[in-house]
């Protein structure tokens, strides 16, 4: 699988940006706490070249990218955007402006459980499961 995309440069990895991409880790276990069988994400941490882009993700091919950007924001907006791009990483879930968690942009913030919340029940719309 091609884990390039044009619009995120791609960061060598060394020891800051490991840092770095186990911050976004941290968020992708926490929702693997409520969801168990989620499968695995590849996870990419680059700079972007649109300045309003945070994260991006190949829809139901399990990869995401998470801006610099990104990672300076505090943890409720970086859930918020890793919660994001792993819905459409996993189950191909597309924008939705009536979604809080799926709007194109980052218009609302929602605290951890508002983000388990939304997460779960996308998810369970795609697997199908309780």
């Amino acid at each position: 699988m091609r884990t390039k995309t044009k619009d995120i440069t791609n960061f060598d990895m060394n020891a800051e940006v490991y840092a770095l991409r186990r911050r976004v880790m941290q968020f992708i276990y926490e929702v693997k706490k409520t969801i168990p069988t989620l499968p695995r994400v590849e996870v990419r941490i680059g700079t972007s070249k649109k300045k309003e882009l945070l994260g991006q993700a190949r829809l139901n091919q399990r990869v995401i990218w998470i801006t610099d950007k990104a990672l300076d924001m505090n943890d409720d907006k970086l859930r918020n955007i890793v919660y994001h791009e792993l819905l459409h990483a996993i189950c191909g879930t597309e924008h939705d402006d009536e979604c809080p968690l799926m709007q194109p942009s980052l218009d609302t913030i929602l605290d951890k459980n508002g983000c388990l919340k939304y997460f779960t029940k996308h998810y369970q719309l795609i697997t199908d499961t309780p």
